[in-house]
């Protein structure tokens, strides 16, 4: 107590304390000061600018780049915009939350990369660049020889005499478009997972088949991401209809307006969509997710689904499954509108479409048809709702399965199928028993975000 009052009574006690706080704020500022030029010069040095000037030879005409290339951990990027737009592609971004995604459509494939990532999509599927995209004075940059060697073209490097620095003087890249018998042999690789990395040889990253490789066993391009998703969940939607048309009379019905919330939820939060192809592939140990990763899914195909989810779900880049019964494709008999071919065949670019069996969505006395009718009968339904639709997945009607039921999947070649009992997917989940997570009227945006990342 002596010495308190003391420092009360006595300046020279609080000028001592002003000075070591003083002291204290002077030695973080130094420190402040020291700590950001030396990252800046960290960064400077695995990321500089190509000094000489770059001029891109195609269809026998020149073009010199007025953006610099970038060389960045011993990665070539170049400017997103400027170069798609030579080689005539169709070019655009998202900027929304913080996240920028710009595409591109060019010749057949459709490029999406997002700032500050290496996670991109080619062809709607979720793969990893050789390294994060540059962005540089508002330009957008992209591994120049990665990407074009995916679009099947063909790139040849030549440079001028050196100068007295030991640069040289100019630079030539030299593009081939890839002919139509180059276009097949690059669909072949695709599906091979054969491929070039950045620098023309053996690459890790990169690409995969079609939906339907998926079962086939062929060794796919590999994704690589640090840090990866260790489970991924799969939400489960049915019917969409707006607040104002819904009477609360039904239990999986949710408004459109709820469903938008969801969406931009999820945009705003850094999740990214993958298709079943993908989740098959990170179920069976062939490939890594990056975190946030989600797949959406909508059972019985309704036709509210084309009206309300998929114009929100584009306007995001978002990929989704639909489970639709096929009876009811263009059939009067469902009372609830379902989509048609047409529907389907336009929203193509967010859905992929996959079995709920052809007509076996009904019960019979207190049974599930699937688990009701015969054997024979149930096989011709499952093996003709997968040929129309030529796909690899089902979703149970009602959750309804077997062994039995399993047995028949395998049998009419389905590789993986879905179930109504909620959890997460992980690496090696029995493909025939995966869960799903429902989304339901009472799930409000708490629950929501529970449902994503603390359910169990």
């Amino acid at each position: 107590m002596y010495v308190e009052a003391e420092k009360k009574m006595n300046p020279v006690f609080r000028t001592s304390g002003n000075t070591a706080i003083r002291d204290l704020i002077l030695l973080f500022l130094i420190l402040l000061f020291l700590v950001i030029p030396t990252r800046e010069r960290a960064q400077a040095q695995t990321q500089q600018n190509i000094p000489f000037p770059i001029t891109l030879h195609l269809d026998g005409k020149e073009h010199q780049l007025r953006n610099p290339l970038i060389l960045k951990d011993g990665v070539t990027f170049a400017p997103f915009r400027e170069v798609f737009t030579l080689l005539g592609g169709e070019i655009g971004y998202t900027s929304k939350y913080g996240r920028l995604l710009v595409w591109a459509e060019l010749e057949g494939h459709h490029f999406l990369l997002e700032k500050g990532t290496p996670a991109f999509y080619h062809n709607n599927v979720l793969l990893s660049l050789p390294g994060v995209p540059p962005l540089r004075e508002r330009t957008f940059y992209f591994p120049l020889r990665f990407l074009l060697d995916r679009a099947g073209y063909r790139l040849h490097w030549e440079t001028g005499p050196r100068g007295n620095n030991g640069e040289p003087a100019r630079a030539d890249i030299y593009l081939q478009r890839p002919s139509p018998r180059q276009m097949v042999e690059a669909e072949v690789i695709e599906h091979t997972g054969e491929g070039n990395g950045e620098n023309g040889g053996s690459g890790e990253n990169g690409g995969s088949g079609d939906a339907n490789s998926a079962g086939d066993q062929k060794a796919p391009l590999q994704a690589r991401f640090s840090p990866q998703a260790h489970r991924v969940p799969v939400l489960m939607y049915h019917h969409l209809l707006p607040e104002a048309e819904y009477d609360g009379s039904s239990g999986t019905i949710i408004s459109a307006e709820a469903f938008a919330e969801q969406m931009e939820y999820l945009f705003a939060n850094g999740y990214r969509t993958v298709t079943l192809e993908d989740l098959y592939l990170f179920i069976t140990g062939q490939k890594e997710l990056p975190p946030k990763s989600v797949v959406l899914t909508f059972d019985d195909g309704y036709a509210s689904n084309y009206d309300y989810a998929y114009p929100r779900m584009k306007q995001f880049h978002f990929r989704a499954v639909q489970f639709p019964l096929t009876a009811c494709i263009e059939k009067t008999t469902c009372w609830v509108p379902r989509m048609t071919w047409e529907m389907m065949a336009d929203s193509a670019d967010v859905f992929e479409f996959h079995s709920h069996s052809h007509n076996l969505h009904y019960y019979i006395g207190d049974r599930q048809a699937l688990l009701a009718v015969s054997p024979e009968q149930a096989l011709e339904d499952l093996r003709h709702s997968r040929e129309l639709l030529d796909c690899f997945a089902f979703a149970y009607p009602f959750g309804a399965f077997n062994e039995e039921t399993i047995k028949m999947l395998k049998d009419t070649g389905y590789k993986m199928a879905f179930t109504i009992r909620p959890g997460y997917v992980y690496p090696g989940d029995d493909l025939y028993r995966l869960k799903r997570l429902g989304v339901y009227p009472e799930t409000k945006l708490e629950d929501f975000i529970r449902l994503l990342e603390n359910f169990e």
